[in-house]
């Protein structure tokens, strides 16, 4: 798409270059610790789709539709194991890394300028997480997008224009933010575009792209038999309910907005982003009139994304994972200093800085750890994951919960045998979403995450509670569900929590390991 079939021929020792460094800074980062509640998330709910349990219908979700089934493809082709979880978040890496180069060999970077950046992109971006995550993949889809519409606006090319909108769509189904916002800026940059250059030829295919994406959506609804209640419910209402008590800065927010905008957070964080972006800002004001219509519209494009994306890490509840933003900003910049015909010092001095922050980010969350809290965490005491289960070799079993790592894959392996020898009809409510996988069982799960604070999913002081109990009860009635079975760390996971879910049941309870892993039999109420 970014070049022609000659030129990309020759740019195949770069491009396997790209992808190797790409796939393996990623695998180093994603192999060592994690955090329970992020790091293993859609290794069940992907394994749970080849068992033909799907989101939406079979099982709350609020977000990742679409990394559930990029997952399930993976375990499909490379089995039940972490070694396929890696490959997931790495091959997303590599993808954002070579669409990154190929767009800067599109508006004019030479080769080696070309690596430098993407290079430092590969560096900066999945690896904070390793292991797949929901705004990473919607971070990446909607950045593709914004890279695909520049091109469009430079070849006028309607095979362009109509794939546009399906890459939006792909990045609303990893997450609803940042992907909501960037369509917003896309749809009205397009617009710009079709008022300026009155292509409506252009315009034609974008809005047959766009219908494209919603029929799609439609279809699998119709195909996998999902009411269209349950993705209303599940990925547009509830989100939106989080979304707002965040901006509104609700008091049960679980992170507010006004709290975040204050001088260190705004300027204090994303201060190598700002390093780029202010300068970048300030030739584009100054040279408005004297630019371009081409390069005014790169300018503002990404100056606009920056911002969203700044906005919308200020609300989110996560690390910062927006720092490859750093290399996308100083390319551009860069390239607004080639075309006034600046001194080269100006370019060197955003190399440097390129170079010290990634240097100094890679440090910091793909060695540190920052992003799953890591960095005051003796990582020397990683066990592999194999003494676990082989399923999980590869993985350095470490977590800021249990920094003595032994005592925890001792429950976890108590814990796997007690549910493996369990042949009734069971539910595993847990952060540790890989039992799944690793027993090649359907253990009937509910949702990918379980947090009690109406962040994940409805509890009962939430509007929507009565429609995710609804859809509880009729997992657990169609399954013939006879035990619960809870796994979690110093009493995360109690009975209390969630024995509201239920409808007319009543429970026989067993702890089976102190504040840690207990056992729950569904009774008849009249006969407890």
């Amino acid at each position: 798409m970014f070049l022609n079939k000659k030129s990309t021929f020759k740019e195949i020792p770069a491009i396997l270059g790209i992808v190797i460094y790409a796939c393996y800074i990623n695998w180093i980062s994603g192999s060592m610790g994690f955090i329970p509640i992020d790091s293993f998330g859609w290794l069940d709910t992907g394994f749970s789709i080849l068992k033909d349990k799907l989101p939406l219908r079979d099982y709350w979700i609020f977000t990742g539709l679409l990394l559930d089934y990029m997952e399930a493809f993976f375990i499909l082709i490379f089995g039940n194991n972490w070694t396929s979880h890696l490959m997931h978040a790495s091959f997303m890496n590599a993808l954002i890394s070579i669409v990154f180069y190929f767009f800067l060999k599109k508006i004019g970077f030479d080769q080696k300028f070309s690596i430098f950046y993407t290079i430092s992109l590969a560096t900066l971006c999945y690896p904070v997480s390793g292991t797949p995550f929901a705004y990473l993949h919607s971070y990446i889809f909607s950045l593709i997008a914004i890279f695909i519409l520049l091109f469009a606006s430079k070849s006028c090319k309607n095979i362009t224009w109509f794939i546009l909108p399906l890459i939006c769509f792909f990045a609303f189904l990893s997450m609803q933010t940042p992907s909501s916002y960037l369509i917003l800026i896309i749809i009205l940059f397009s617009l710009i575009y079709f008022i300026k250059t009155k292509n409506f030829e252009n315009l034609k295919y974008f809005f047959i792209g766009g219908i494209t994406s919603i029929l799609i959506l439609f279809i699998y609804l119709k195909i996998s038999s999902t009411p269209l209640e349950n993705f209303i419910y599940q990925y547009i209402l509830f989100p939106l309910t989080i979304g707002e008590e965040r901006i509104l800065s609700s008091s049960v927010a679980y992170v507010s907005l006004s709290d975040q905008l204050n001088i260190k957070r705004i300027f204090g964080d994303f201060k190598f982003i700002h390093f780029f972006l202010i300068p970048l800002l300030l030739l584009s004001i100054i040279n408005f009139k004297k630019n371009k219509f081409e390069i005014n519209f790169l300018n503002f494009l990404i100056i606009f994304t920056a911002l969203i994306l700044i906005f919308n890490q200020l609300i989110t509840a996560n690390q910062i994972f927006i720092f490859s933003l750093i290399p996308v900003i100083a390319a551009i910049l860069h390239k607004n200093i080639l075309n006034y015909n600046s001194s080269q010092n100006i370019t060197w001095i955003i190399i440097f800085l390129v170079v010290f922050a990634t240097i100094k980010f890679h440090i910091r969350y793909n060695i540190d750890r920052k992003f799953h809290e890591l960095e005051h965490v003796d990582k020397s005491k990683a066990i592999d994951g194999f003494n676990i289960h082989e399923n999980l070799k590869g993985l350095k079993w470490i977590n800021k919960f249990d920094q003595d790592p032994k005592e925890e894959v001792r429950t976890i392996k108590n814990a796997i045998e007690v549910i493996k020898n369990d042949k009734r009809n069971k539910i595993l409510i847990t952060h540790y979403q890989f039992f799944s996988t690793i027993l090649d069982e359907d253990l009937n799960i509910l949702n990918r995450w379980y947090l009690w604070d109406n962040n994940t999913h409805p509890t009962e002081n939430h509007k929507y509670f009565e429609f995710y109990k609804k859809m509880v009860n009729k997992n657990v009635k169609k399954n013939n569900i006879q035990v619960v079975y809870l796994l979690g760390q110093n009493n995360d996971f109690l009975l209390k929590n969630v024995s509201n879910y239920f409808t007319d049941v009543c429970f026989k309870s067993k702890t089976l390991e102190k504040k840690r892993f207990s056992m729950h039999e569904l009774i008849n109420c009249e006969t407890k």
